[in-house]
């Protein structure tokens, strides 16, 4: 199946590193423009920005004014939006400590990160999303329906964003703005750098099926999927991608 998203505006938040920067360029390789939002571009988005039509733009999308800059920098250089996907995402400083230990400012941080930036950016992009139609896809989590106690509170925003992107769904699909949620689980990412031991065992302690850890791409290539037009008819639904890692029926 291909895919052209050719005339085709996007906004990628969290574009930096892992599952962002790999949207960021699977929607460019694609004929997407690319607005790809990071509070610090790295090195490989610079470099990805000199070769294909994917814009960084350095603010912080966890915060209003942020968010908003984001979208104008779109409007600005290319007058429309078409995609919005919502990666920014952060797990609990601490973690294995409890319910009772966890601090308001620690909860107040997750709800910060995981969830009002994609109320920020979401409530910013929609009216430009509105005009031509469009689609928004929330990275969620398989911890929104399968929560641990290590990261309680990444879980609870995660099942936030989960229920949000189904309200938005409701709401906006009258008016053309399709909206889904991508959950995955464990990938390769910076986040496991620190991991004691091989991945592909944890893959198997973990109790995934394909006994591996999803690869960025992996995951890039279903959001891939769902803003196209090969997805018109999809909306409102939650797409795990864990390799049979959560084994309930939901």
């Amino acid at each position: 199946m291909q895919i052209s998203l050719e005339g085709k505006v996007a906004i990628v938040t969290g574009a930096s590193q892992g599952i962002g920067l790999a949207t960021v360029k699977a929607l460019a390789q694609s004929g997407a423009k690319v607005v790809a939002s990071t509070r610090k571009p790295s090195e490989e988005l610079v470099k990805l920005s000199k070769s294909t039509s994917v814009l960084p733009v350095v603010a912080d999308a966890t915060a209003m004014e942020g968010a908003q800059k984001i979208v104008n920098e779109a409007a600005a250089k290319y007058g429309r939006l078409d995609i919005l996907v919502n990666n920014i995402g952060a797990v609990d400083r601490r973690q294995n400590i409890g319910f009772l230990e966890l601090t308001d400012e620690e909860w107040l941080e997750m709800i910060h990160v995981n969830f009002m930036s994609v109320v920020r950016t979401s409530r910013a992009a929609l009216p430009l999303l509105v005009k031509q139609g469009g689609s928004i896809v929330n990275i969620s989590s398989i911890n929104a329906i399968m929560p641990i106690k290590q990261i309680i509170a990444y879980s609870a925003t995660k099942a936030a964003v989960t229920n949000l992107s189904k309200n938005l769904a409701e709401e906006f699909g009258p008016k053309g703005v399709r909206v889904n949620t991508v959950a995955p689980g464990p990938t390769r990412t910076a986040m496991w750098d620190q991991a004691p031991g091989d991945l592909d065992e944890l893959a198997k302690n973990f109790g995934i099926t394909l006994q591996r850890f999803a690869e960025p791409e992996e995951v890039a290539n279903l959001v891939l999927f769902l803003v196209s037009d090969q997805a018109a008819m999809i909306t409102g639904v939650d797409y795990i991608i864990d390799g049979g890692l959560v084994k309930t029926i939901h």
